[in-house]
């Protein structure tokens, strides 16, 4: 009897266990999906569709709170094969109803654009296949690529343009991992989708989904920074992680704040992609950093206070510096409670899961 007892109680302990892990793959009871960034080895070593399926990218913070995946192969274009593998998974999840209660996107980098796309089609597409749309109720955009950058533009230039200099050509060739001297289009992949023109010409369609943005501009140490437009964190630039409708040089997602939180007057957007909303930035965090749980630094804000979907409600503060503290950074500035110690992935998370 004290046998039986004993099993019964290990099975209602692993009952609840796994009862709190579904619970944390949830923000605000609605299950979380990840859609990944750019994977350079993709380029030079082209994954099947399986090796596709099958790996779990982002970071180890967001997938132990995700439900699902929709991953995408790099080496390939948004509108050929990355949506195939996008919809191939997506149908799966509307088959199992993971998306009944309403779904949220966590994504990175260039999954911006790529899950632009699959919103702005996937009505036609389900219904093709039988199926219901999944219930989207808003995206969380880290260090978004959705409106190109210089990285893809200089890129695609060296291979219409081989005359550009050898030092240009190899500097980008080896940020992407391939030799531009004997490369063709075809070997760039979804970099053809991140130049400017082309990133910002897909699916530009307004569409009735709250994009959530959290843009960084980190990444000083990395001598490419200098190759691109206005503040960026280090691969993508302020105007695209921003969500701004231009593709101008801007050092800022505010008009009014920093990146650094203070409140002054700065060269912002000049307007936003429709339901674009620019939530959280810091001067701390690299592209990389966003979507991983380690702390770099004080994060600030650029809309507070709002429904988009989810209920955003940071807790803030001011600080102000006087300005005879001249080895400081002098002036008012806006900070999050809580982001002297937790990562910007955590701050968001913790407050959006109410």
């Amino acid at each position: 009897m004290k046998k039986i007892r004993f099993i019964s109680r290990a099975l209602m302990a692993v009952a609840l266990v796994l009862t709190t892990n579904i619970a944390s793959a949830q923000i605000a009871g609605h299950n979380v999906l990840l859609v990944h960034g750019f994977q350079f080895g993709d380029l030079s070593s082209k994954p099947s569709d399986s090796e596709v399926f099958n790996r779990d990218l982002i970071s180890d913070f967001w997938l132990q709170r995700a439900e699902g995946k929709l991953n995408w192969s790099s080496a390939e274009r948004v509108e050929g094969k990355i949506s195939q593998q996008i919809l191939e998974q997506a149908k799966n999840y509307s088959r199992q109803g993971t998306c009944a209660n309403g779904c949220i996107i966590v994504l990175h980098s260039t999954g911006d654009q790529v899950i632009r796309h699959f919103l702005a089609n996937q009505d036609a597409w389900m219904a093709s296949a039988g199926l219901q749309p999944l219930n989207i109720i808003a995206t969380l955009d880290f260090g978004g690529a959705g409106g190109g950058t210089d990285f893809a533009d200089l890129a695609v230039n060296i291979v219409a343009d081989q005359s550009v200099p050898q030092v240009v050509k190899s500097t980008i060739g080896a940020f992407l991992g391939l030799d531009l001297s004997s490369t063709n289009y075809d070997d760039l992949g979804v970099v053809q989708d991140l130049t400017y023109a082309g990133a910002r010409s897909l699916s530009s369609q307004p569409n009735d989904i709250p994009r959530l943005r959290f843009s960084g501009s980190g990444g000083n140490t990395n001598p490419l920074k200098l190759l691109l437009s206005g503040h960026s964190d280090g691969v993508v630039p302020a105007s695209s992680s921003c969500g701004a409708a231009s593709p101008a040089a801007i050092n800022s997602c505010s008009n009014s704040v920093g990146y650094n939180g203070q409140q002054t007057a700065k060269n912002g957007p000049l307007g936003l992609f429709h339901n674009h909303f620019p939530v959280l930035m810091s001067k701390h965090y690299d592209h990389g950093g966003l979507k991983e749980d380690a702390h770099r630094g004080t994060v600030t804000y650029v809309q507070n206070n709002f429904n988009a979907g989810v209920q955003v409600d940071f807790s803030t503060y001011t600080n102000k510096v006087p300005w005879w503290q001249f080895w400081r950074e002098t002036g008012t500035f806006q900070y999050l409670t809580g982001s002297d110690n937790q990562s910007m992935s955590a701050l968001v998370y913790n407050t959006l899961n109410y």
